[in-house]
Order: C-alpha cells, then structure tokens, then sequence
C-alpha cells in the first residue's frame, strides 16, 4: 500500500535532470524530490514483528522519536527492514565510500590552503582561511547535505527520521565530534568516519552521525526492492476489503434468526443492526485507511507516519503512566510552542487532537476553512485534509492508503 501525492514531476526541480519512477533523490543533483510522496506501510503479524526484533528496530516509533525508523538488517539472509518508509528504500552510504568522499572534502580544504600559502606566504592566513573553508563546507552540508566529497560519491546526509537536510541545530554537534577526531594525533577523523561500520543497528551511523541524530545515505545506489510499494499493490485490497466486509455481513442475521420471540427483539435493537449499513458506504474512504495510520506533514515538509497516542511540541514528554506511541519534536526557533503543545490520538480509524495546556493553543482548520478550537479536556476529531494550527506551526493531516 502506498500514499502518492498526485503531480509527479516529470524532471528534478533543482536541475532539470529526468527521474526515475519512484524517486526520491535526483541521482543528478541530490535534491529530494519533494512534490511526490511515496510511503509504504510497516508490515504487520508475528513474521514482521520478529523481522523487526532481527533489525533493532522499535516497533511504533523511532530513534528519533518521529516515524517509524528502523534499521537495516538481515533476516534469513534477506534485507526486511530500511530507514524511514519515506526514503524509499535508499540504503545507508558504505564505510569505504563514506571515507573516499571524506577524503574528497579534506583535499579540496587541503588545496585551499595550500594555493593560499604559496601565493600569500602567511601560513597564519592560509590556516585561517582553511578553517573557514571548513565551516562553509559544514554549513553547506547542513542545508543541502551536500558536500564535494558526496557529489563525488553520489551521498547525501540527511536528518535520520526523515530525507531532510540535517540544519544548523544537528549539524553543530556533529561538526564538534568530527573536528574534535583531528585532535587525536590528526589521524582521529579517520576513526570517527570509519565508525560507521561499527554501528550495530545497521544504519551505518558514525559516531558523529549520532551525535547530529544524522545519516547518510546512498542516492545511486541499488534501492531496497518492496519499499515504497506501487499503487496495484495487493496489500491494497487486503486493507480495504475484509474488515467492513465482515461486520456488514455478520450483523444483519441476528435480528433474521431472532424475529419470532416479539419481547426479545425490540425495536431498538434491530435499528442498531440496520445502522450499520448505512454508516458504511461514508466510511469507505476511511476504510482504506482502516489500518489507523496517519501520515503528518510539517510545514517545513518533515513527514512523521502515527498509527496510536503521541505528543507534539518542542520537546514533548509523555506524564507519568501516559501512553506515548509517538513523539512528534517541532523545531521551533520564534518558540511559539509549548515543550508538549498537544496530544494526538486514533479512536475507531479517527484521528483526534487535543491541546496540553499549551501557552498559544491549538487549533483544527477544515478544508472548507472552518476553524475548532482544540481544548485540554475537548478533543476534536481532524478530518482527512485538515491542518492543526499549534502556535505558529502546521501540520496536515492524511489518512493513509
């Protein structure tokens, strides 16, 4: 099953380079292709729930807390688990490329400073310059997850949760970890880079990755086969079909059995068995997302994939005894959120929010422009389509199919 926004782009955006059906990176330039979102839905059972023990992955929720985040592992010797669904089973950039497009940046800093020296004769100037060099090439990296050693190399770094870039805020503590390797007898970095292929979870996260919650993937490369499934998946029908099917069908013969005893079949009960029929020709398109599986778009276009309770804030933290499937964190700069803004849920295929006692309030708008306050103690059911106004940050809400 999978979600697809409709407008695929018949090029990329950034470069004008064709793509390939199902693209999320331009192999071109590496931009993401934002105007086309495909998801596919975490398997369900006891199979899948023992494939995601077998990848370290924690079912409902990620290590970031936002998506459903899983490592990429093996089970019986094939792949079952990537990152993020809305990756599209790009997989983790390999230690020996990630260390070639580190060598790639180191020299093109290296020949800076080395033309600077030769023609300038000040090794005071040309150090300065090459640590400028250094940090523009960090704060590229943090808005494009592009550096020249990833263009090389086809890489690109990435938020882990999601194929974003990582920003200044993630970006800092990653760039200290890396730099702080040089202190090591100026052999460190190397360490710290090829650390990635002593990461357990199998998502290939240097220790500097983890520090920045960063991963980078690799946009050339082979993608996962199963991810990111085509719209005639047979999970499609699956899904829609046989729940409804089954309690249309099973409720309808009990007041046909039970007609004779007049006393036992009063008027009341037959009227809720014929209510359901009628309630579920309009439940149809709620049905294809019957699994209960939402997906949220930020207004930075951050995609989060909720299918239980959880919380969105600037740091939200579930109170004690809570039931938290999710925690949604909002980069707010104007901090005009509350660390846990407001609670979200999905009761009967419904999903619902509530604020927490935020200093801004939360607001639901429909499609139609009408707007319900969301109190503390007043959820509002959000219909497919709506926004979520939580301080001065949306969010939109889809059902997923």
């Amino acid at each position: 099953m999978s979600l697809t926004a409709a407008g695929r782009p018949a090029g990329c955006a950034t470069c004008g380079r064709p793509l390939r059906p199902g693209a999320r990176f331009c192999t071109g330039c590496g931009a993401p292709v934002t105007s086309m979102l495909v998801i596919a839905p975490e398997p369900v059972g006891p199979e899948s729930a023992r494939s995601r023990r077998a990848a370290g992955a924690r079912p409902g929720g990620s290590a970031a807390g936002v998506g459903t985040s899983t490592a990429l592992a093996a089970a019986g010797g094939v792949e079952v688990a990537v990152l993020d669904p809305a990756f599209d089973g790009v997989r983790p950039a390999p230690v020996d490329r990630r260390l070639l497009a580190y060598l790639v940046d180191a020299a093109c800093i290296a020949l800076v400073v080395g033309v600077l020296a030769a023609t300038s004769g000040s090794p005071a100037l040309a150090a300065l310059v090459g640590v400028e060099a250094a940090v523009g090439l960090v704060v590229w990296e943090a808005r494009t997850g592009r550096t020249p050693g990833n263009l090389v190399c086809g890489l690109r770094t990435a938020r882990l949760e999601s194929p974003y870039a990582t920003g200044a805020r993630r970006a800092l503590p990653r760039a200290l970890v890396l730099g702080a390797g040089h202190l090591v007898a100026g052999l460190g970095q190397w360490l710290v880079v090829a650390s990635a292929g002593f990461d357990p979870s199998g998502r290939r996260q240097g220790w500097h990755d983890k520090a920045g919650r960063a991963v980078v993937v690799d946009v050339r490369g082979p993608r996962l086969p199963g991810v990111g499934a085509t719209p005639d998946a047979p999970a499609m029908a699956v899904d829609v079909a046989p729940a409804p099917a089954a309690r249309v069908t099973a409720a309808p013969p009990v007041p046909a059995v039970a007609p004779a005893p007049a006393p036992v079949a009063p008027a009341p009960v037959p009227a809720r068995v014929l209510a359901a029929p009628v309630v579920a020709p309009p439940a149809a398109p709620v049905a294809t997302a019957g699994t209960g599986r939402f997906v949220l778009t930020l207004d930075s276009g951050e995609v989060s994939i909720v299918h239980g309770p959880g919380l969105v804030g600037r740091a939200p933290r579930p109170r004690p005894g809570e039931r938290c499937d999710h925690l949604v964190t909002v980069d707010d700069p104007q901090r005009s959120l509350s660390r846990t803004h407001a609670r979200f849920g999905v009761d009967g295929g419904v999903f619902w929010v509530a604020d927490a006692g935020s200093g801004n309030g939360t607001a639901v708008v429909a499609p139609d422009g009408t707007t319900v306050q969301a109190g503390s103690d007043h959820p509002v059911p959000v219909a497919d389509g709506s926004s979520v106004q939580i301080g001065e940050r949306t969010f939109t809400v889809h059902a997923q199919r």
